[in-house]
C-alpha cells in the first residue's frame, strides 16, 4: 500500500513547515489555508479516520488538543477564537485517508456552515433568488478565475522563502570510494613504538672486552709485585679506557634515541583539497574515519526541535526544509576550508540533500552526506 501525503512528510520525503513535533505527533502548516492561521495536527501512527479510534486511542486524541491549545497561543489565536475540527469521509471533505485536526483561527470565522439547501429555502424568495443567480457563472468566467488563482499561487510560491517544491526533486546520489577519503584529511601512516626497538648491542660488547684487557693486565702486573710503578700505570690505563667505552655508550644510547625521535614524529595528514560542488554519500565508517581527520564541518539538517532533543557532536542546525530561506545565513557561517559533513534522520536523506544542493550551487566543497544519520548514530553501543 502506497504512503499517504502525511507519511511522506513524517518520513521526510516531502517538504513541509513544521510548527511542532514529538514522538507522536507532527504539527505542520496547510498548504492550502482557508483562514490566516491553518495548521495540521497529524498522529504518526497511521489512523484512517475518526471511524478507526479505538478506547486505546483517548490519549492520543486528548493530547492532539493540547497540542492544539499550546499552537493556538503560538500562533496568538488563544483569546480571540479558533476552531479545531477533523473531517471524516467524503461528505465531510476528507481527501486524505490519515487522520488529522485542522486549527484554524487568526481572523472571524463566522458560525458553523448548514446544508446549503436549507440555508436558501429559509430566506425570503426574492433574496433566495438573487443567491441562485450568483451562482451562475459561466464556464468561462470560471475557467478565468481559476487561471487567474493558479498564477498568482505560483507567483506567491516562487517569492516565498519557504517555497513548496511542486515536484520531487532527484539528487544525484554517488557513494564515495576510500580513495576519496583519503584526499581529505585521513593520513595512512603510521609510527613505530619506540620501546618496540632493540637497544644497541655493540656497546655492550665493547664494555666486556676493556673489561677482560684491564683484568688480564691487572693480573699480570700484580704478579711482577716488584714493579710497583707499572702496576699503578696498568690500572690507571684500564680505568682510562673504561671512561672511554662508557662515554662511547652514552653517544650511542644518545644517537638512538635522537633516531626513535625522528620516527615518532606524527605524519601531517595532506592539506585541504577544495573540490567545489562535489557531494558524496558515506557510511558509518567513512563518516567516523572523516570526523577523526579533524578538518570539518558538521551540519544537522532535520528540524530544530528534533536538532534540541539530541546531536552528534558539535554539529550546527540548518534545517534542510526551510534551507533556501537560510542561505545568508550558510554563505555567512559555514567555511570553504573544510570537508563538509551533513546528515538528518537517515532513509533517503532528502532534507541531507537539499542543503548539500544549496552548498553545490555556491560553490561549497568536498560535502559528504551521512546517509544512515541520526538513526544509525544513536544505535552504536555505549
Amino acid at each position: 500500500m502506497s504512503k499517504t501525503v502525511f507519511e511522506k512528510i513524517i518520513d521526510r520525503e516531502i517538504p513541509a513547515t513544521i510548527e511542532f513535533e514529538d514522538d507522536e505527533l507532527i504539527a505542520i502548516r496547510d498548504v492550502a489555508p482557508t483562514a490566516a492561521v491553518h495548521v495540521l495536527i497529524i498522529p504518526k501512527r497511521v489512523i484512517a479516520s475518526v471511524n478507526d479510534l479505538t478506547d486505546d486511542d483517548a490519549a492520543l486524541v486528548g493530547r492532539i488538543h493540547v497540542v492544539a491549545k499550546n499552537l493556538a497561543e503560538k500562533f496568538g489565536i488563544a483569546n480571540s477564537g479558533y476552531r479545531v475540527i477533523t473531517n471524516t469521509n467524503a461528505d465531510a471533505g476528507q481527501t486524505v485517508a490519515h487522520l488529522h485536526f485542522h486549527l484554524i483561527g487568526g481572523e472571524p470565522l463566522g458560525r458553523m456552515n448548514t446544508r446549503l439547501a436549507d440555508t436558501v429555502s429559509a430566506l425570503p424568495k426574492s433574496f433566495a433568488a438573487r443567491i441562485a443567480n450568483s451562482f451562475k457563472i459561466s464556464l468561462r468566467e470560471t475557467g478565468l478565475l481559476v487561471l487567474m488563482s493558479v498564477g498568482l499561487a505560483i507567483g506567491f510560491n516562487m517569492m516565498n522563502s519557504k517555497s513548496i517544491t511542486w515536484m520531487k526533486k532527484e539528487f544525484e546520489r554517488v557513494q564515495a570510494s576510500d580513495s576519496d577519503l583519503d584526499k581529505y584529511g585521513i593520513s595512512g601512516g603510521s609510527t613505530t613504538d619506540p620501546a618496540s626497538r632493540p637497544s644497541g648491542s655493540g656497546t655492550s660488547s665493547l664494555n666486556t672486552n676493556d673489561g677482560q684487557q684491564a683484568n688480564t693486565q691487572f693480573k699480570g702486573q700484580q704478579a711482577n709485585a716488584q714493579i710497583n710503578g707499572q702496576q699503578a700505570n696498568a690500572q690507571q690505563t684500564g680505568q682510562t679506557k673504561n671512561a672511554q667505552a662508557n662515554a662511547q655508550q652514552t653517544n650511542t644510547q644518545q644517537n638512538g634515541q635522537q633516531a626513535n625521535a625522528k620516527q615518532t614524529e606524527p605524519t601531517q595528514p595532506p592539506a585541504f583539497v577544495p573540490e567545489p560542488g562535489v557531494v558524496r554519500e558515506i557510511n558509518l565508517q567513512q563518516f567516523k574515519k572523516l570526523m577523526s581527520a579533524g578538518a570539518y564541518y558538521l551540519i544537522d539538517a532535520r528540524t530544530a526541535e528534533s536538532f534540541a532533543k539530541g546531536h552528534i557532536g558539535n554539529a550546527v542546525n540548518y534545517y534542510g526544509g526551510e534551507v533556501q530561506g537560510q542561505i545568508p545565513n550558510i554563505m555567512a557561517n559555514v567555511p570553504r576550508d573544510r570537508v563538509i559533513l551533513i546528515y538528518c534522520d537517515g532513509g533517503e536523506c532528502e532534507l541531507s540533500h537539499h542543503v548539500a544542493d544549496v552548498l553545490k550551487q555556491f560553490g561549497y566543497g568536498p560535502t559528504f552526506i551521512f546517509t544512515g544519520g541520526w538513526a544509525e548514530w544513536i544505535k552504536q553501543p555505549k
